[in-house]
């Protein structure tokens, strides 16, 4: 499965907002909205191509001064999913910073 990730740099559950990408197995791309983190609210919307889903990404959902930033490695964002201890997300967090400047 092809995906690609968004993210408004938030770590708060309450303003943390994703949008992924993603080839469905029927061929069509669906995009995902979601609000709050891995448990928040879901939103989901199917195109076509990825062009026309990765298009509609960009000109109606991220803005580009609030902060959003593509996500090459959403492995890094996952600290719910690895149990990671209250430091190690710290430590996780400052690495996370400089995603903007690694992407």
């Amino acid at each position: 499965m092809n995906e690609r990730q968004w993210w408004n740099g938030r770590w708060s559950r309450l303003v943390r907002r994703d949008v992924f990408v993603r080839n469905a197995a029927d061929g069509r791309w669906q995009v995902e909205l979601r609000r709050g983190g891995p448990e928040g609210r879901q939103r989901t919307r199917s195109f076509e191509t990825e062009r026309e889903a990765v298009g509609w990404v960009e000109s109606a959902v991220l803005d580009p001064e609030a902060g959003w930033r593509e996500i090459r490695d959403a492995a890094v964002l996952s600290v719910r999913k690895r149990g990671m201890g209250k430091s190690d997300s710290r430590r996780l967090g400052k690495v996370a910073q400089g995603l903007d400047r690694a992407g």
